[in-house]
């Protein structure tokens, strides 16, 4: 299997609350851990998902588009964190010399 086709199938388990943690993720997805973890590390990447302490959640598409806005514009000055938008400590005292 592609690692693409692997990706959406645990995209997909995530997704539809089948599986959120790495070993629930190998048995739902028969993979070894160093594959399941690789397609995390993608999925988190692509800001499809996100990590919760063990456990992984697929990303609202309003989340994605705003952390990839945020991860892709200069000057602002947002963090998202649990779904809650906040403005860092740095910039809340304008310590921010960008």
């Amino acid at each position: 299997m592609k690692s693409e086709e692997f990706d959406w199938t645990v995209y997909h388990a995530i997704a539809w609350n089948r599986a959120t943690t790495i070993p629930a993720l190998r048995e739902y997805t028969g993979g070894d851990e160093a594959t399941v973890e690789a397609s995390v590390e993608r999925l988190v990447s692509y800001l499809l998902i996100e990590r919760h302490g063990e456990e992984y959640r697929a990303l609202s598409i309003e989340e994605s588009i705003l952390k990839c806005h945020l991860r892709a514009g200069p000057g602002i000055h947002l963090e998202v964190e649990d779904g809650v938008i906040k403005i860092p400590d740095f910039a809340r005292k304008g310590d921010n010399n960008s």
